[in-house]
């Protein structure tokens, strides 16, 4: 047995080494390449909920055993509203298989030209989902690395979709006392240039997010050529200029924000925190209140036992697909002032505070309930599992 078959075996402890297929029923292939395949999948004893299963074949990744290690480390660590949902992971002879979110809605560019319509507030919606999501993986001490439209896809097929952030495959875990990452990763179109210089850190993920802001705006990247070293070339050397002809209907802020994204010196570019608080946002409306039937579903909220929450967790990650989390997932925003993906139960208490539809007994013990069981801190999948319709969850069908 070799260094990779001993990998293996170690990685196998930290998932499921039963055949998939006894759990499983594969569907039709929707993804391929080299790795090996991504099918869509249903559980055995429900075929109605869908799931994307990415299955890697062992033989192709031996010499690359430790990146898998890591997308797996990470995907079990991201909890972000749009980030792609993880749920478990087994391993066979042959295959390890990674079970996902089903995203049905087609990749970030293809759906804003099949709708034939798209202005600079909806682009400004997007990214600041979009910076979201980078900001999150951030402050956990993740760095994408790959981040380009294709890694972008939408929930659903549905007018106004969830985006969602994909493919961990060459993510990093990187602190700010780590070394400087030194891999030359990534698409060529969307690459840093301190990541071609080969010192770099998780600021590459930021230029790569200023190059897909200024391909939403205009339609072409900043720096294009004929080949890869072309491209490269003009990444690390051409200024950047925004096109009279292409750019004179855009905002001076939009313009702003890319060019402090895409600042050549990674030391003097924005960092994903400080573009989500760029004035290029202030022009969306945002709503700071909780939609009413999430907080009264916050109100009635009283902590249960851990295996009560443990099930209701898992209805809600695998069963309530069919339920509609949009109000939901506006209150987390509205709650998420600092777009870490993380609400603290304070950010809760300064918003009931002036709903006036709980009285002040209600509210402390809720409070009291809330920093007791969550310590302070409450992620995404918390905040579902707490403000979901709990009598629309916990049906007969879907226990």
């Amino acid at each position: 047995m070799d260094d990779a078959d001993h990998t293996f075996d170690k990685i196998n402890t930290t998932f499921s080494t039963r055949d998939i297929r006894t759990v499983y029923s594969f569907e039709k292939l929707i993804g391929g390449g080299h790795f090996g395949s991504v099918r869509i999948a249903h559980r055995i004893t429900d075929p109605e909920i869908k799931y994307a299963v990415k299955s890697i074949l062992k033989e192709n990744i031996k010499k690359d055993i430790k990146l898998l290690e890591e997308e797996l480390a990470i995907l079990s660590t991201v909890d972000h509203p749009n980030i792609i949902r993880y749920h478990e992971t087994y391993s066979d002879f042959r295959y390890v298989h990674i079970v996902m979110e089903l995203c049905t809605g087609g990749e970030l560019f293809e759906k804003i030209v099949a709708e034939h319509k798209f202005n600079e507030q909806k682009a400004a919606s997007l990214m600041r989902k979009i910076l979201s999501s980078i900001k999150h993986l951030h402050e956990i001490g993740i760095c994408h690395r790959d981040l380009k439209p294709e890694n972008f896809l939408y929930a659903t097929k549905s007018e106004d979709p969830e985006i969602k952030l994909i493919d961990f495959g060459l993510s990093k875990r990187w602190g700010p006392d780590d070394v400087e990452m030194i891999t030359i990763v990534g698409t060529p179109y969307y690459v840093a240039p301190e990541v071609l210089r080969g010192h770099y850190d998780n600021e590459c993920d930021v230029w790569s997010m200023g190059v897909i802001m200024f391909i939403l705006l205009c339609g072409y990247p900043p720096f294009e050529g004929d080949n890869n070293k072309e491209i490269f070339k003009r990444v690390l050397q051409q200024k950047l200029e925004f096109d009279p002809e292409d750019w004179t209907d855009i905002s001076a802020e939009a313009k702003d924000l890319i060019t402090k994204m895409l600042e050549k010196e990674p030391a003097k570019r924005i960092t994903a925190i400080d573009a989500l608080n760029h004035k290029w946002f202030e022009k969306i409306h945002k709503d700071e209140s909780l939609h009413k039937d999430v907080m009264h579903r916050l109100q009635q909220f009283r902590a249960p036992q851990r295996l009560q929450l443990e099930a209701l967790k898992f209805l809600v990650s695998n069963v309530a697909q069919d339920v509609d989390f949009k109000n939901m997932l506006d209150s987390f925003r509205a709650l998420d002032t600092e777009n870490t993906g993380i609400l603290s139960v304070k950010q809760i208490g300064e918003s009931l505070k002036d709903d006036a539809g709980i009285s002040p007994a209600d509210k402390e013990k809720l409070m009291k309930e809330l920093e007791l069981f969550h310590s302070g801190k409450i992620n995404y999948s918390d905040f579902l599992t707490t403000a979901i319709d709990k009598r629309k969850t916990l049906t007969m069908h879907n226990l």
